[in-house]
């Protein structure tokens, strides 16, 4: 247990890792959850871009605070970088989404596949 306090505050053997691998996996679920949404609703793709961004902003401040070495600095802004474009992608997918919404696309594709479905013309 002594040990586990002692990385706490950076005493440990251990040397702390940014959690880029969860950002990136947010950023790819999310971007591909908001283009299957464009179907429907891309908000919760974009709510997980969003957290992906979030963490990667964490990472980031600790990186500068110097909790995480110098060495990590390449890998953490490149996954920064990387979020900043998930989060620019998920804006203008909803703008797209908007704008599909303000001329009838979708009106018309849930019409169409109502009637495919219900076998009518």
């Amino acid at each position: 247990m002594s040990r586990d306090v002692g990385e706490l505050f950076g005493e440990g053997e251990g040397t702390p890792e940014p959690r880029t691998g969860l950002v990136v996996g947010l950023l790819i679920g999310g971007l591909a959850l908001a283009v299957i949404g464009m179907v429907c609703t891309t908000a919760p793709g974009g709510l997980v871009v969003l957290g992906g961004w979030m963490v990667v902003e964490k990472e980031h401040e600790r990186l500068e605070s110097g909790y995480y070495p110098e060495s990590m600095r390449e890998r953490v802004e490149a996954v920064r970088a990387f979020a900043a474009a998930g989060v620019v992608t998920a804006i203008g997918l909803f703008f797209v989404q908007g704008v599909l919404l303000c001329v009838g696309f979708y009106d018309a594709l849930w019409m169409g596949m109502l009637g495919w479905m219900l076998g009518v013309g």
